[in-house]
């Protein structure tokens, strides 16, 4: 095993490889003029390079390249790696406006500032979710995982208990659903804040509702906006204390959201 790690390692080192790693990977099979041409290097190179990884490459009868179970294997390393390096919240990156904004929408500097903050961002985590059992018991609205019903056949006294219910299930299948499907274990502990901070603008219509009486339309407006931030932040909170590329961590909001809505659809249908 240890010699095993130590080749990958070797192989991954050294950036042509990584190179003609990812362009095979990429592609599929290729012939040796077309990584000639495609990564711009001499004969002499690639050839040297070519025989480093024979163990990681197949040529078929056509002498095309292509790679094997382990060249799949160190592809896939390749790939989560730069996955975790961009996602990580110790690395600063050069961004596109666009990207920059956003990154902003999606509450991504503000995630990342109390993951570098965090005993006083734990205070703030502790005072989210408190507010929010508060201030969905005094609205007399029920969470259901960032949705509120004004109903439920429970007594109002279960409406905190149900809020920091929703909270730790949350916590629950974000960690799940990464674990099951990206094999990721970490970020147990950041995510645990990200998410509180992830509930702030769900708590825009029991906060209204307390201080006046929303219109249907206007509560509907309220939570469909606390909603979609609630789920940007969240999908920063997860890609951030994962290490998961953005599209990954929103797929994972994405079914807490459906996970929600079904929820919310059976309890009114009862």
């Amino acid at each position: 095993m240890e010699d095993e790690a130590s080749y990958f390692f070797a192989m991954l080192g050294h950036p042509l490889r990584r190179r003609i790693i990812k362009y095979l990977g990429e592609k599929g099979y290729a012939g040796f003029s077309d990584l000639k041409a495609n990564l711009n290097v001499s004969i002499g190179t690639l050839y040297y390079q070519l025989d480093q990884l024979k163990g990681l490459l197949d040529q078929n009868e056509s002498k095309k390249y292509a790679l094997n179970e382990k060249g799949k294997f160190a592809y896939q390393l390749l790939l989560e790696s730069e996955e975790r390096i961009s996602s990580s919240r110790y690395v600063k990156h050069k961004l596109s406006a666009a990207l920059y904004l956003t990154r902003w929408l999606l509450g991504w500097p503000i995630i990342l500032y109390l993951y570098g903050k965090t005993k006083y961002a734990s205070i703030f985590a502790a005072t989210i979710i408190i507010y929010g059992a508060y201030s969905a018991y005094k609205s007399n609205l029920y969470p259901i995982l960032f949705i509120y019903l004004n109903h439920l056949p429970l007594s109002k006294l279960y409406i905190p208990i149900l809020f920091v219910a929703e909270y730790l299930v949350v916590n629950a299948i974000a960690n799940l659903i990464p674990l099951i499907l990206y094999r990721v274990k970490e970020g147990v502990k950041p995510l645990l804040i990200g998410s509180a901070f992830s509930f702030l603008p769900s708590l825009l219509l029991p906060t209204a509702s307390i201080f006046t009486y929303p219109t249907l339309t206007q509560a509907q407006i309220l939570m469909l906006i606390g909603i979609g931030f609630s789920l940007c932040f969240l999908t920063s909170a997860i890609s951030l204390s994962k290490g998961l590329a953005v599209e990954k961590a929103a797929l994972v909001s994405s079914i807490i959201l459906y996970l929600s809505v079904a929820l919310t659809l059976l309890l009114v249908s009862v």
